[in-house]
């Protein structure tokens, strides 16, 4: 019986981005399904504090680490966005939505919303960026936009992102196994080693 790791990440998390580039990989490599969790880490820092980017020399560091990271999985083009960190709501609303017509769509909206923004610097702050996002996939822009202002939609990224701060989520990405946190895309390979 194939076990899911749930794989939590917000959508403006740069880390989170690299994470959902391979984390396919790593499913398959463990033999695991992915359940897609996007939450909002700003609620977490809004509760607890912390936000990581407050030292200069910590965010310079943070910058070229993750030019470093981009080229050495192969994403060229990796880009700061003029408007980082932008608002991860829009697209985590419509993520929602989609995955209630179509999980493993959801999954490829949640990529293609992060390569947006990453490497094409595209404002998913926007809605109407998000929904041209969708728009690829099949979907109705009009019908997208209207399901991610649904209340039960808003509701839904609200009570995962709760839930997410309950189970002790405080970073982008995040995986949990079987109850075993694993915090950043830098943990794959203990992931493997231990359900590979």
């Amino acid at each position: 019986m194939t076990k899911s790791l749930d794989f939590y990440f917000d959508f403006t998390s740069p880390y989170g981005f690299l994470a959902s580039q391979t984390i396919e990989d790593l499913a398959k490599t463990i033999n695991q399904e992915i359940n897609w969790r996007p939450f909002l880490i700003g609620a977490v820092y809004k509760e607890f504090g912390g936000a990581p980017l407050n030292n200069p020399m910590k965010f310079d560091y943070f910058k070229a680490d993750l030019d470093r990271s981009a080229k050495l999985l192969g994403l060229n083009g990796f880009t700061w966005p003029d408007n980082f960190p932008g608002s991860p709501i829009p697209a985590s609303r419509a993520f929602y939505w989609i995955k209630a017509q179509d999980t493993e769509k959801a999954a490829i909206f949640a990529k293609e919303i992060y390569r947006a923004y990453w490497l094409d610097g595209c404002d998913t702050s926007d809605p109407s960026h998000v929904v041209k996002v969708a728009g690829a996939l099949g979907f109705s822009e009009e019908d997208v936009m209207a399901g991610a202002q649904d209340e039960d939609v808003k509701n839904r990224l609200r009570l995962e992102t709760e839930a997410a701060i309950k189970l002790g989520v405080f970073g982008s990405p995040f995986i949990i196994i079987d109850g075993e946190k694993f915090w950043g895309n830098d943990r794959f390979d203990q992931i493997i080693k231990l359900y590979g």
